[in-house]
């Protein structure tokens, strides 16, 4: 295949960035408070800020993408998520601790996926939308197989252990990578400029510029909506399914559903948008989440987890595929980089801010059923903006 080498550099920096991701994270969460004597509330609320710096950073660290090449950016990405796991292991008080997850978010969750996004999604219009999907199979892949390697780690060497042998993963990850790319290193000539420094001379469009675009004023709502949502859903799973009746063995395999569903979807969300755009495609892809909420919101008993987490995971395994393509469709891939940075700010504050909001609607005896219909109503109304966009490809 003649992106084979990009698609399978994507592929992988998605997948190492399930290390600072929040389902990986949040396995170490007892442990963690345990450690520092933290109730729920105060690890959430150091983990929010964590995340929410993080993406503000993002801002500008996404940026740098077009003017560095994607191999370096990666390398650079790849060094301070080893080092922020190293840090949480041996993390002596809370200002160590809390700046270690930072460095985890903007490391993991902020660089590496930003990476391995753009390194396909700076392909020609016909196979970007496959090359992105299989890219983003990272996502799930490292959610359907990490989270039980991760707990038997646990209970062998610890938390503590757990960490530094992700941090020992990563750097024998990025040194295969660079050995592989000596050893095919003839084949250099080949590459696709999508691994290549683009814009280096220019600073590009400026963020007030961006912000004042109509046509990213109206993904806006989108970007943000499913993101908050899902980060909400998951963040309060446990509460969830006590207030559904769902025993933690039927969670647990709800959860493996949801990845394998998102697995499936990603792929075909990408032949999707190579055929019809990825514009089109926008329109439609919060279907899953909205009858998911729907569905939270009028049903209970066991089968209800697994029909929620099932139509979750088709939101899922759309969002990253088509939220990159329709940026790349809309604004085109010179300075795509500073654009989904500025895009994925929006959506890593959201993820932050999505559990604490929640959180207070639960606090104030507000139902999952109010709030789940509450979801549901603003997915829709952000679909139906959507529906303004240009479509580039009609």
């Amino acid at each position: 295949m003649r992106h084979g080498r990009v698609i399978g550099l994507g592929f992988a920096l998605t997948f190492l960035s399930s290390f600072g991701q929040t389902f990986f994270i949040s396995l170490s969460g007892p442990n963690i408070r345990d450690a520092f004597g933290l109730t729920n509330g105060t690890f959430g609320l150091i983990y929010s800020v964590a995340t929410l710096s993080s993406g503000l950073l993002m801002i500008w660290v996404g940026s740098v993408i077009d003017r560095v090449d994607v191999r370096l950016y990666a390398t650079v990405a790849l060094l301070g998520l080893a080092a922020a796991a190293v840090s949480l292991s041996l993390a002596p008080n809370l200002v160590m601790l809390g700046l270690s997850l930072f460095f985890l978010r903007l490391c993991g969750q902020g660089m590496l996926s930003h990476a391995g996004v753009m390194s396909t999604a700076r392909l020609a219009e016909g196979i970007r939308g496959r090359a992105v999907g299989v890219a983003t199979l990272g996502f799930p892949t490292g959610e359907a197989t990490l989270p039980g390697i991760a707990l038997v780690l646990i209970a062998t060497f610890g938390w503590t252990g757990t960490w530094r042998i992700a941090a020992a993963i990563i750097i024998v990850a990025l040194l295969a990578g660079w050995l592989l790319g000596f050893v095919l290193r003839a084949r250099d000539r080949d590459l696709p400029k999508a691994t290549q420094a683009l814009g280096q001379h220019e600073a590009g469009p400026r963020w007030i510029d961006i912000l004042r675009d109509w046509r990213f004023l109206a993904l806006i709502p989108t970007m943000i909506g499913y993101p908050a949502i899902m980060t909400a859903y998951f963040f309060h799973q446990r509460y969830i399914a006590d207030v559904k009746g769902w025993p933690l063995e039927l969670l647990a395999s709800s959860i493996t559903l949801f990845a394998l569903v998102s697995v499936a979807v990603t792929m075909t969300a990408g032949i999707l948008i190579d055929r019809f755009g990825a514009i089109r495609l926008s329109h439609f892809y919060l279907f899953g989440m909205i009858a998911a909420s729907v569905a939270l919101a009028g049903f209970s008993g066991p089968a209800l987890a697994l029909v929620f987490f099932g139509l979750v995971g088709l939101t899922s395994g759309c969002t990253n595929v088509v939220i990159a393509a329709v940026l790349a469709e809309l604004f085109g891939t010179h300075h795509l980089g500073k654009i989904r940075a500025l895009a994925g700010a929006f959506m890593v504050a959201a993820s932050a801010l999505g559990p604490v909001g929640a959180g207070v609607l639960l606090d104030a005896n507000v139902s999952i059923a109010a709030i789940s219909l509450g979801f549901a109503a603003y997915l829709v109304l952000a679909a139906a903006i959507t529906f303004v966009l240009p479509n580039t490809r009609a």
